[in-house]
This record gives structure tokens, sequence and C-alpha cells, in this order.
């Protein structure tokens, strides 16, 4: 009873010594979501200690992750800056991001208003899961970088940030927690670095998690219709997390790892769907649809942002270890930190036997022809270092042909080892050198992957194939695991009307997206942009069955045989109508390119290769 009244007294003590004493060093940040106006969150920002006569803060210009400009100065409002009276500072505005205090060694705190950046315009606005989100008393979508800049000089000291909150609010993120209460949340962050990648979601309560290899997965919702729910999700993406873990070794190198989606009815000011990799988390933007409909997106897509935690948290240059959010110097190597994330996410999902070898080839053949309509003159690592400016029209190619040097690299090595090495070891290699406080440089990471790899050869094909633009040899590289490969042929098939298919999330029904390619076939049934698509030959069809059953009908039909179509056609007055569409089934030539054929017949080298690589 006395050791329990003396521990209450002690703490107490040490409590309102804390208070009195606070940690001057770092950072403290205020920030109001309860009581927002007109979508606006108040934000005040105490600097640490140590202040010079002048100080400039800053609000990011660009994001890791994004590879263009975002300037979130540009919803900061009201700024202002007072002194321990309350008496406002006089400040300048550098320009968009940036705010010039004089005097400011007697600064107290800053001040100011935040507008989210989902209400921007149709088409003009930024990436919604690198964005923010404030609608009062629903949820804010609460990425700290649109919240919180720093001061000039003083980017590595740690942050304290005080949240205050609607009792019906609750926060999930990967950031370390302190005190909570219904009202209030406080969060640390060793520096700004960790702060800006840290997002939180904030709703209603909609969570659940589960445990990997000492890793706290969690996932959290906000679903405006509650159609989906955090625990759906978690048994979709459920697999990866074990697969993962088993992929690289058997543990994963984050304590907690966090899987933020935000689901709409539309789309938002940028247009687009997506997520977001941070190091310890990733968010999600994309409409609310079935979860039939999604599943393989929240596959495909956390596994690729899952596999952030390798490249770049553990293995990453000198130009990212130190970021520069206003003027980033930019990489050689999207190739690695991109491309060989979206490789390891495919891959992943093929080894761990989550995807059969049919559908992993499908991917991989899918990615050869979109890389295709990308400069395939241009050397990625000149691609990478220019991303931002004058090939920004050609980053999307990091996710195909920067996914398929990631394959390359894979074969390559199983080749030169007998099966016996591949780009999971080389990526356990790099790390344990390397990680998460030692980058590498930039002009050395050939040589690096020579040396860790322990082939010299590897430094010769990254030179000829990445560092210039010379062709990946798919033929030889495939020929290794008993796939023939081969640039194109052509065939003749029984035609499904070569009609692009979308989605509509209102209806959800797939759609005609596009009638400028259709062939003769599809002309004769006479397809209209816009049609609704109900069924094709007395099978009901959605997002899960389309491509299934659109293979079925070319495999079975013969030329001359009937074809009937059901639509929900769009009328003048705006109703919409179900019309019956009939043709007789037509074979075309079509050239096929990048064929891949799975060989039956294998030799021994063939065979561990192939094991090596695929697990079949």
């Amino acid at each position: 009873m006395k050791t329990y009244t003396f521990l209450c007294i002690a703490t107490l003590i040490c409590t309102l010594a804390g208070a009195q004493n606070p940690d001057t060093s770092a950072y403290r940040v205020d920030i109001n979501l309860k009581d927002i106006v007109s979508d606006q969150v108040h934000v005040e920002v105490y600097p640490p200690s140590g202040l010079d006569d002048t100080l400039v803060y800053n609000m990011p210009k660009i994001i890791p992750g994004t590879y263009s400009i975002s300037n979130f100065g540009r919803f900061i409002n009201n700024f202002k800056a007072f002194d321990e009276d309350s008496i406002e500072l006089n400040f300048k505005r550098l320009d968009t991001n940036r705010w010039e205090i004089a005097g400011a060694q007697t600064l107290h705190f800053i001040s100011y208003d935040v507008d989210d950046t989902f209400d921007e315009p149709n088409g003009a606005g930024i990436f919604e899961p690198g964005g923010t989100n404030i609608d009062s008393a629903k949820n804010v979508v609460f990425n700290p970088f649109g919240f919180v800049g720093y001061f000039d000089g003083k980017k590595h000291r740690k942050f304290k940030v005080n949240i205050t909150k609607p009792e019906n609010f609750y926060g999930e993120t990967s950031l370390k927690r302190g005190e909570s209460s219904p009202v209030r949340d406080i969060y640390y962050a060793k520096d700004y670095f960790e702060l800006h990648d840290s997002p939180i979601l904030y709703a209603e309560p909609d969570t659940a998690s589960m445990l990997v290899a000492d890793t706290r997965i969690a996932v959290a919702v906000y679903a405006p219709s509650k159609t989906i729910s955090a625990s759906d999700i978690l048994g979709t993406i459920e697999d990866i997390f074990p697969a993962a873990a088993d992929y690289l070794g058997g543990s994963l190198p984050v304590s907690q790892y966090s899987v933020l989606v935000y689901l709409t009815g539309g789309a938002g000011g940028s247009g687009g769907f997506g997520a977001l990799e941070h190091n310890t988390s990733t968010v999600f933007v994309l409409p609310e649809a079935p979860l039939t409909a999604l599943s393989q997106t929240f596959k495909d897509v956390t596994a690729h942002e899952f596999f952030h935690i390798v490249t770049p948290l553990n293995i990453h240059s000198e130009e990212i270890h130190d970021y520069d959010f206003m003027n980033p110097k930019m990489s050689a190597h999207l190739w690695l930190y991109e491309g060989c994330t979206e490789y390891a996410a495919q891959h992943v999902q093929v080894k761990e036997g989550l995807m059969d070898f049919d559908r992993f080839l499908n991917v991989m053949q899918g990615k050869m022809r979109a890389a295709s309509n990308y400069d395939t003159g241009l050397a990625f690592t000149e691609l990478s270092k220019k991303a931002l400016k004058e090939h920004s029209s050609q980053y999307g190619n990091v996710y195909q042909k920067g996914a398929l040097i990631g394959m390359a690299i894979d074969l390559k090595l199983r080749h030169l080892s007998d099966g016996d090495y591949g780009i999971q070891d080389l990526m356990q290699g790099l790390s344990e050198k390397y990680g998460v406080e030692k980058p590498f440089k930039d002009e050395e990471l050939f040589d690096e992957i020579a040396a860790v790899s322990g082939f010299p050869e590897m430094k010769v094909f990254l030179e000829k194939h990445v560092a210039n633009a010379m062709p990946l040899p798919f033929e030889e590289l495939l020929e290794y695991a008993g796939v023939r490969y081969r640039e194109s042929e052509n065939d003749t098939v029984v035609s499904g009307g070569n009609i692009p298919i979308g989605y509509n999330p209102r209806s959800e029904r797939l759609v005609v997206a596009s009638t400028q390619q259709l062939d003769e076939f599809g002309k004769s049934l006479g397809f209209k942009q816009g049609d609704e698509l109900l069924e094709w030959n007395g099978v009901e069809l959605n997002l899960n069955n389309v491509q299934d059953v659109l293979n079925e009908f070319k495999q079975t039909l013969e030329e001359g045989d009937k074809v009937k179509v059901v639509v929900n056609r769009k009328l003048e007055n705006g109703k919409k109508k179900r019309k019956k569409l009939k043709a007789k089934a037509m074979r075309v030539e079509r050239e096929r390119s990048n064929v891949l054929e799975i060989l039956p017949n294998l030799t021994p080298r063939q065979k561990v290769i192939r094991k090596a690589w695929v697990n079949v």
C-alpha cells in the first residue's frame, strides 16, 4: 500500500516537472479538428529553441513518392506570427510556400488556417492519396505535410503534435502515439521526415488489425455508405502480409503498418484514384464500389505499397536520405524504388501461391505492351533524373518497364547462380549493407549490386539496359525459366468487338468506354459509347468475371454462331433503356505483341530455375 502511494506521488512529481519544463528543443504543434469552419483547420506551431533573428517557415513544395509539384503553401490562409505577449510580429511571404519572420528571436508561435485539397476544381487538384480532406464531423484525411511545415535549419528537430478532435473520431496511424482521450490525441515524431511520412485517418472508428511476424497490420476505413468495412478489406489483403514476411526472409522491418482507406462517391480534384506509399503505411482513395470490384486492386496496390518498406526505406540514395521538400534532387534509380517494388508486388503473389503462373505472366505481358507506349529510346537513369520536368510524361513507365527491369535482374541472377540467388537475395544483401540510416551514392549503385551479389556481370548488364536504352533481352532471359518469348505474331481470333471496357461506380456496371476502334464485329453489334454491359451471350457480366466470360466466348464460338449482348443505353431524355444487340460471330486477324508461352517440356536446368524463380 505504501509502495503504491509512493509511486503515484513520484509519477505526479515527474508529470508536473515535465509540464513546467517542456522539451524546448522540439516543435509543439496544436491542431484543432473539432472546431472546423468552412472546411478549414486551425494550426499553431511553436518553434524549437535556438531561434535565429530571421526565420523562414516552409510548407512542402513536393513530397517523396510523388513526381509533380504540389505547393501545399497555397492551402494556407491567415498566416500570423506572435511573441510571448501575443503581439504580432512582422513577416513577408517569400513565395507560395515560404514565410519569412523578422525579429524571430522573440517568436513564440505562428498560426494559420489550412484548407483541404480534395475540394479543388476537377482536374486541377493534387492526387488525392497525397492530399488532405477536411469534412467536419465526418472525416479528416490527415496527411501531415498538408497541415504542418518546418523552419529552415530545423527540419531534424523532434515534433510533439497535439490534436483536439470530436469525441466520435478515432485516428489510425503508424505515428508514435502518446496520451489519448476522447477529445485529444498526442503524437511524437523524431523529425519532420517521420512526421510528414505518417498519415492519420480520422473518422468514426471502423478498424481491424492482425499480427504478422511481430508486426501489427492495421486497417482503417471511411466509407460514406458503409458498403465496405475494415474487416472486409483486411480479409481481402490478409494473405499478402504473411507472404511478404516469407518473401523477405521471415520477418518484417516495421513494428506497425497501417492501411488507411478513404472511399468516395465520385472523383476528386485530381480526377484520379489510387494510393500513395509511406514507409510504414499507405493511403488509398478509391470509389465506393462493391468489394468484389475492388478486391484485386486492394491486393495488388497493398502489395506494391507495402514493399516500399524495402525500397526506399532500407535501400535508398543520398538524394532521398535527406529529402529536400522545396527543391529535391532526383535519384537516377526510380527503376529500383518504384520498378523493383512493383515487380516484388507481383512476384510475391506468384511465388507464395497467391497467383498462378499464367496470371503472373499475363501481368508482365501487359507491362511489356504498356512500356512500348513510352519512349523506348530513353535510358531509365535519364528518365529518373529528369522525371520532374523534361521527362515528366515518361514517369508512368516506372511501373511498366521499371517492373520489367526487376524481372530481368531476377532472371539474370538466377541464371548466373544456377537458381540459387535472385532479386530477393540481392535486396536483402543491400538492406543489410545500407539500411534506414545509411544511404548509397547514386553513381556507385551498379558497382554495389555487382559486389553484393558476387556477379561482376550485373554491372555490365545494368549499364547496357538501365543506364543505356538497349532493349531488355526477354527472349534470352525467359528461356532460362522455360518461357518462350516472341516480340509479335499474327493470329486469327473470334472478335469481342475491340471495345475498351470501363467501369461506372455509380451504377456499378461495366461500360463501353469508346467506340473509336470498333472492328467489324463491334460495328455489326452496334455498340455505342456509354453502353452499360449487362449480359454477354446469356451470362451476366461484372467486374470479376468479364475477362473469363470474354475468353471463353473467344475460345468456344465458331465464326457465324449467333451472339447476343444486352446493354443499358442512355436515351436523349436521360433515361436508360435495356437493349439487345445481335450479330454473328466473326474471326479477325490480329497482331499480338510480346507473346509469352509456358513451355511444357523443360530441361533439368530450366526446371531448377523456374522452381527457384516462381516456385512452380
